[in-house]
């Protein structure tokens, strides 16, 4: 029996996607051709939604939350591309390890872009530290503790990074210990975007290093 495609989307609409995923689970479609068809109906409705969703963070002037177009961003503020930065750590041999720095570096920027400068910092420092994490392990150089300070430490303690940027990685950890709340006092101790485009900016300029 042909399956008519138009006829089949007009009762897909009528069902529902939640109710349409529960039944494809199911198995209730059948033969393999409907199946098909249910799943482009669904692989379109989910590509609508994330227009949709695009669209309007465009129009509320953020960021489309799409890798590549972070990454156009990233580079037009700090005039490095992901390839680059790919290129700076390639130390980070692990490609699950290398997805997640990648991933954790981009919303980082998102969130200080879109003025969520605490969570930016929080991010942006994390990603320095395993960054010296990796790092001093690729150098065969042990930490004395396995925190933030004890890595900064060691790359002092082994000249392994050049002594400005010893003082750009102090800075985040300063800036990260300010993002606990009993710190945020008064506006003064309140982290600002810029700080936050900062902390991002770190990220950069500490691998130029390695």
């Amino acid at each position: 029996m042909t399956v008519n495609k138009e006829d089949l989307f007009s009762k897909l609409e009528t069902m529902g996607e939640e109710t349409v995923r529960l039944k494809l689970a199911q198995g209730v479609f059948a033969p393999q051709r409907k199946r098909d068809l249910v799943a482009l109906w669904l692989s379109e409705k989910e590509k609508a939604c994330k227009k949709k969703r695009d669209a309007k963070l465009s129009k509320e002037g953020g960021l489309k939350p799409d890798s590549a177009n972070v990454w156009i961003a990233i580079q037009k503020d700090y005039d490095i591309s992901k390839r680059g930065f790919g290129k700076k750590i390639r130390f980070v041999t692990d490609p699950f390890r290398k997805k997640i720095i990648f991933r954790d570096t981009e919303q980082a920027y998102i969130l200080a872009n879109s003025g969520f400068s605490k969570p930016a910092v929080i991010l942006a420092g994390s990603v320095i530290e395993e960054l010296l994490r990796i790092y001093l392990s690729h150098k065969g150089i042990a930490s004395s503790k396995n925190t933030f300070d004890g890595y900064i430490k060691a790359c002092e303690d082994n000249g392994v990074l050049k002594s400005a940027i010893h003082r750009l990685t102090d800075s985040i950890r300063q800036f990260r210990n300010l993002v606990h709340l009993e710190k945020e006092s008064s506006a003064r101790y309140t982290i600002s975007r810029a700080t936050a485009m900062g902390a991002v900016s770190s990220i950069f300029t500490i691998t130029n290093d390695f």
